[in-house]
């Protein structure tokens, strides 16, 4: 009994000394500043034999060992003719064997020593991921290395995977939320390798020969950047590695030029038709790429506007006040090379779909126009300072972060910075950002839904849509020949 009360007394005593006992509102809760310093991407670089670069952490928490192999490429670099190759390569780089194994029996035996290996085509970066006991490093990293360097890509595995491929093109236009992000980007972008899409035709045209063609392509040594970490001596996983890699072939890879010229949609509402009892609502235009010097202010500026979750302005007024969404608020979305996208986003029953669309247009007026609170300020520039160690969580997050960074061209000191440049943000930039990133003149409004209820309205706001702009109507395309939907 004295041991309880003992212990509920120390208790009290530290919620007193953390302010927790008197706080009435959690906005009253105090705690100290977080401090965290990030490590230097630099401690971490190791180049072995042939050129291959790698970040490498020693870490004896838990006997496992990580390991994935960032390959600059991607979907982006795929030729049109030959759209769906990355997707299919994503399947078969482990399911379609190596030379020596067929890709079950490697599957079989990752699973018998309960570890995990994938692989994931993006856009420009693809990762082929391997977790496994440390004592089974040897083992495992062979593993990992053969389907790095010598993927056989089967006849029996990809029959099988292109004819999975071909059967879900015919659900491709299902998903509401697919057919809006799809035909948003393909406004915003026209015709781009990121809105390429495949047919049947092309995925049935695909042979193990384009796979193999595009993989020698790519996966070279000096294409590639590893991200390791784990129980182990960083001097003898050096000699494991480059063993593994001895011979391996390849110069520099030369890509393909990203386009950098797009169409200027005309500004008004763009419409799909589907009958669906719901609105799934994109508006807005192209964004900029993540190097943009305003790239800290503007992540400020769109917390504060609509990607925030429950403290954004959007959801605010159109969840919280109105009631119309369980799914709103914006996003600028950032891609490699090329400028990203901004949009508002809801999903709202059809009746309330003009109205929620002038909710948050209203918001982007008001985020142009009015000078953002101090509490808004606080809350956002905390979220960005409070949440920055969650980059560095684990070993590996770390080396993959650090192995990023450098594919994708960024300076080795992002990281080092990152809490100065947000800290910098004030008010003003954030109006100035908003008034230069938010572009009414150029806002497109794409909405999924069924038209007659959407243009009819409700009471707040009766239609007809084109009190928005003018009306465009979207004809979808087939997926499986790419050819419009008559």
């Amino acid at each position: 009994m004295n041991r309880k009360i003992f212990a509920i007394l120390a208790l009290t005593l530290v919620c007193a000394g953390l302010g927790l006992a008197q706080a009435k509102h959690p906005s009253e809760l105090k705690y100290p500043a977080l401090k965290y310093d990030p490590p230097d991407p630099k401690a971490f670089k190791v180049v072995y034999a042939g050129g291959l670069r790698a970040y490498v952490q020693e870490d004896k928490s838990l006997p496992l060992f990580n390991i994935t192999a960032l390959v600059n490429c991607g979907d982006l670099y795929v030729p049109k003719d030959k759209t769906g190759l990355g997707t299919v390569l994503g399947d078969q780089l482990i399911k379609g064997g190596t030379a020596a194994k067929d890709g079950s029996a490697i599957e079989e035996r990752i699973d018998f020593l309960g570890g995990t290996l994938s692989f994931m085509v993006g856009e420009r970066t693809s990762t082929l991921s391997l977790s496994v006991l440390s004592k089974d490093l040897d083992e495992g990293l062979a593993t990992f290395f053969d389907v790095l360097r010598n993927p056989a890509f089967r006849e029996e595995p990809l029959k099988l995977a292109k004819a999975r491929f071909v059967e879900q093109l015919r659900q491709a236009n299902d998903q509401p939320s697919q057919v809006l992000n799809r035909e948003y980007e393909r406004l915003l972008y026209g015709d781009n390798a990121v809105t390429w899409q495949p047919t049947k035709a092309v995925y049935e045209g695909l042979t193990a020969a384009d796979l193999k063609a595009f993989h020698a392509k790519y996966f070279s040594p000096k294409n590639v950047i590893l991200a390791v970490s784990g129980d182990f001596s960083k001097a003898a996983l050096k000699a494991k590695i480059e063993k593994l890699a001895a011979g391996w072939q390849g110069g520099a890879a030369s890509f393909p030029a990203l386009p950098k010229s797009f169409p200027s949609p005309e500004p008004g509402v763009y419409f799909v038709q589907k009958a669906i009892n719901q609105g799934y609502i994109s508006l807005g235009h192209l964004g900029f790429e993540d190097t943009n010097p305003d790239y800290f202010a503007v992540q400020v500026m769109n917390f504060i506007l609509g990607g925030g979750s429950f403290t954004s302005r959007i959801t605010t007024k159109v969840r919280s006040d109105e009631g119309l969404s369980y799914n709103q608020g914006s996003r600028f979305n950032f891609r490699w090379g090329l400028p990203g996208t901004f949009a508002g986003y809801v999903q709202t029953k059809s009746a309330t779909v003009g109205y929620a669309i002038s909710l948050i247009l209203a918001e982007f007026d008001r985020i142009r126009r009015q000078p953002v609170t101090d509490a808004e300020m606080e809350t956002a520039v905390n979220y960005y300072l409070e949440s920055f160690a969650d980059n560095f969580q684990s070993p590996q997050t770390t080396m993959m972060n650090f192995a990023n960074l450098e594919m994708t061209g960024k300076p080795a000191d992002y990281y080092k910075t990152y809490l100065a440049k947000i800290k910098a943000v004030t008010k003003a930039r954030v109006q100035e950002v908003a008034t230069k990133y938010i572009q009414p003149q150029k806002m497109a409004i794409m909405i999924v839904g069924d038209w007659e209820p959407c243009n009819k309205g409700g009471d707040k706001w009766p239609g007809p849509l084109d009190r928005l702009g003018k009306v465009h109507r979207v004809s979808l395309t087939d997926p499986m020949t790419g050819q419009e939907i008559k």
